[in-house]
């Protein structure tokens, strides 16, 4: 029962994502290189450039990252993925 529940619990956050699962690794791997690179500036200016660069609409992606409190590039890597994490593998 505890698998079927954390079953659809994944079921719910895949669905719920505003990219393809496929460009989430990817978006997480390019906001630790760019933070890592240039530090955060209390914008979300890494994932708008990876939005364009991957004709993602930002606005989506914008307000699922604010869910769960990443508010900033730094925020949305520290307090997003931890929850994604599990998915990507």
């Amino acid at each position: 029962m505890q698998s079927e529940l954390r079953q659809k619990a994944d079921a719910e956050k895949l669905a719920a994502l505003p990219m393809p699962k496929e460009k989430l690794q990817a978006f997480f791997d390019y906001l630790d290189q760019q933070l890592e690179e240039h530090g955060c500036d209390d914008t979300l200016r890494f994932t708008q450039e990876f939005a364009a660069s991957h004709n993602l609409p930002f606005e989506p992606i914008k307000q699922w990252l604010g869910d769960f409190g990443g508010y900033c590039d730094c925020e949305a890597l520290a307090n997003v993925e931890e929850k994604y994490e599990g998915l990507l593998r």
